[in-house]
């Protein structure tokens, strides 16, 4: 889950098909104790334990695919073309292709907790911090916008933790300070529209470190401004979050009403990234009757 968050798709996959088989091996033995040997021979040795007075000194258990597939025969699991596909990545045996780390998260934490489910463990002390993540994941009433959304916030906190964690008290607050900038500013503007940059709280790591992209048609104005939300981008925990729909998902409101009195500077650090509008300069503002943009 930490690889996820951290964007480290190989890594991702290759963990999780590493735990997914692990925890298949932990499963079989809870019902029968040999159920995830290989080979007959070692099946017979455990079966006769009582008789055996020097037994093997190794023993080989089967691979995922094998624990998965006796897991299926008896009922446990079922099949997935998603965890099958998530098995063959972390042998080798296939290529990522157009997929993402995003496309096997549900079928690997939907597998692990059955699995959990089955060995009579508790979900909430195997995931620890993660479980709010791992209940947005599982959880049908969220749609796929939400979960996404959910999911980056737990993975911002994550990384907060991270780099943040060890760190002095005042550490956090004393590096908003220095990114941090006040007050509303104009930063790009085309025949679409104004965009404008102003400070915001982080909804995941709950600083005052969070760039806050809006926008207004050219329409707008000065007197009288309806900015609405594009973008948002945490410059401590990294979170980003694009569109009004993200934002309103994460607990921000999506606009804005504000004044020519608000503004702070104009200035031409371009757009961000993955935004519409883009980089000319900005000129000066132009002269209208109507005040307008």
């Amino acid at each position: 889950m930490g690889a996820h968050a951290e964007g480290q798709t190989e890594v991702f996959l290759l963990d999780a098909g590493v735990s997914v088989e692990r925890l298949a091996k932990a499963a079989l033995v809870t019902g029968t104790p040999d159920a995830a040997l290989g080979g007959q021979g070692q099946r017979r040795y455990v079966a006769a334990a009582g008789a055996i007075t020097t037994p093997p000194q190794r023993f080989h258990t089967i691979g995922a695919a094998a624990a998965i597939a006796r897991l299926r025969k008896i009922g446990v699991l079922s099949r997935s073309a998603e965890l099958d596909a998530l098995i063959e990545l972390r042998n080798g045996v296939a290529h990522l292709g157009a997929s993402s780390a995003d496309d096997y998260l549900a079928p690997f934490v939907e597998t692990i907790c059955t699995l959990i489910e089955h060995s009579g463990e508790d979900r909430a002390d195997f995931w620890g911090s993660w479980s709010g993540t791992i209940q947005v994941t599982l959880d049908d009433r969220f749609n796929r916008v939400q979960k996404a959304v959910h999911l980056r916030v737990d993975q911002a906190r994550f990384r907060m933790e991270t780099r943040f964690g060890k760190l002095p008290d005042g550490t956090v607050e004393s590096v908003a300070r220095t990114i941090g900038e006040t007050g509303l500013v104009v930063i790009d503007r085309n025949p679409t529209g104004v965009l404008f940059r102003t400070l915001s709280g982080c909804p995941a790591c709950g600083t005052e470190a969070a760039m806050l992209f809006l926008r207004a048609p050219n329409a707008t104005l000065l007197y009288e401004m309806e900015l609405t939300a594009e973008q948002l981008v945490c410059g401590l925990c990294g979170l980003r979050l694009a569109g009004e729909e993200e934002i309103e998902i994460a607990g921000l409101p999506t606009t804005m009403s504000c004044k020519v009195e608000d503004l702070k500077a104009v200035v031409d650090d371009g757009p961000i990234p993955g935004s519409h509008f883009g980089r000319p300069g900005l000129g000066s503002f132009p002269e209208s009757r109507d005040d307008s943009w």
